[in-house]
């Protein structure tokens, strides 16, 4: 570890904790809605649940924008795993989950069935969410928090 990571003060403390409480809240967020999209695929969700057709909806993702969700959820929970330990790899891994989910939103975006359903109030709070995460994760690499070791060349 870093030498500056040795002395964990109150600042950091805090901030660990509050990108870590922001973390977990994506992170169910979209293990939720990854549960609602299976639980629709396989017909095990209520119909008539909500006032919009969950089913002509999942039916009408792309195969790309699924791979694009799934992929950022499993992302999602592989960068909590990745704060836990403090691993300086949750920076590359938690972007790269930022972005797939940013590609899903815009194609929900594109689709006909989502502007019932979702819109500004909708994304607006999950986009304020990710970006002050990604602050805070920014601010904790700078403070010396995550372990950089993995990208140190080993001699």
């Amino acid at each position: 570890m870093d030498s500056k990571a040795k002395t964990i003060t109150p600042y950091i403390r805090w901030l660990s904790r509050f990108s870590l409480l922001l973390l977990s809240l994506h992170t169910i967020y979209v293990i939720g809605w990854a549960v609602v999209d299976i639980a629709v695929r396989a017909g095990l969700w209520p119909v008539g649940l909500w006032n919009w057709d969950a089913d002509a909806f999942f039916a009408s993702l792309s195969f790309w924008q699924e791979v694009a969700f799934f992929s950022s959820t499993a992302l999602a929970m592989v960068s909590f795993w990745l704060h836990l330990k403090r691993s300086a790899l949750i920076i590359p891994v938690f972007l790269v989950s930022y972005f797939l989910y940013r590609l899903d939103s815009f194609f929900l975006t594109l689709n006909d069935l989502f502007n019932g359903i979702g819109g500004f109030e909708t994304f607006t709070p999950m986009l304020v969410l990710q970006l002050a995460l990604l602050l805070a994760l920014m601010l904790l690499w700078g403070e010396g928090y995550f372990d950089r070791s993995t990208f140190r060349r080993q001699s």
